[in-house]
């Protein structure tokens, strides 16, 4: 089994979307999977012209040449594609959306009736084959609420596809996971990642209790701690640059 996973994060290796798909895809591997994880801020790959040539002129293949064409060939061919991208207001990185966008070539078409909704449209697989989804999320949030949109638009999007929707890993919060003095502190996270890789690959699913355990704050005190904490940063990171502020004052 192949797992393709892709970081849509411009921040690579350096990200919180890594520091969660790095030990899941230790895990995966532990299981028997081959994976490769793509970094598209290493990439370059142009915005999709909508031109819709892929389709009429040269079917199956972008006229744009960069890297596209090479991650796209063994974007096909993965069983397993796990979309990892910060929430950026409230939604997908530029770089995830630009690489969807040009996915574009792997669809016909054709116009043809969806085989969950007949009464509803779809454009035909150029490749098909059985592959599953999941998401990989990290937000700045303390709240698992600002994922809603996200969520629903993969779940879409999986199912528009007929690609099986294998759930979500999101990290509210998750910033703190790419401070190096932390690491130690997280070691149960990471760990927790692991054996959802392995399960993801021998199951085909996370059991609720993976499940339950990844949603677990990554730090004690709640909202308000979490809040007064992550003010004092902004506050110290302006004061590096001689810019004062504070946060405004709450009212009731």
């Amino acid at each position: 089994m192949h797992v393709m996973a892709i970081n849509g994060s411009p921040r690579e290796e350096r990200s919180a979307t890594f520091h969660i798909l790095d030990p899941l895809l230790e895990g995966m591997r532990a299981a028997g999977a081959t994976t490769e994880l793509v970094h598209l801020g290493h990439l370059q790959i142009k915005h999709c012209l909508g031109c819709f040539l892929c389709w009429v002129k040269t079917p199956g293949e972008c006229v744009q040449k960069d890297d596209m064409s090479a991650v796209l060939e063994r974007f096909i061919k993965a069983d397993i594609l796990i979309f990892g991208t910060p929430l950026y207001h409230y939604n997908v990185s530029g770089l995830m959306k630009n690489f969807i966008d040009r996915t574009l070539p792997i669809h016909e078409p054709w116009l043809v009736g969806d085989s969950e909704h007949p009464a509803w449209s779809r454009h035909p697989d150029r490749y098909p084959r059985n592959r599953s989804m999941l998401l990989v999320s990290p937000c700045g949030f303390p709240e698992f609420d600002y994922f809603v949109p996200l969520v629903q638009y993969f779940q879409y999007y999986a199912q528009k596809l007929g690609w099986k929707y294998l759930g979500e890993i999101l990290r509210p919060a998750g910033e703190i996971l790419t401070e190096e003095q932390y690491q130690q502190m997280f070691a149960w996270y990471y760990d927790l990642l692991r054996q959802a890789g392995k399960q993801l690959i021998s199951q085909g699913q996370m059991t609720p209790e993976i499940q339950a355990g990844l949603r677990q704050d990554l730090i004690p005190g709640g909202t308000e701690a979490f809040r007064e904490a992550a003010n004092q940063h902004w506050m110290a990171a302006m004061a590096r640059f001689g810019v004062s502020g504070k946060p405004p004052a709450q009212t009731e």
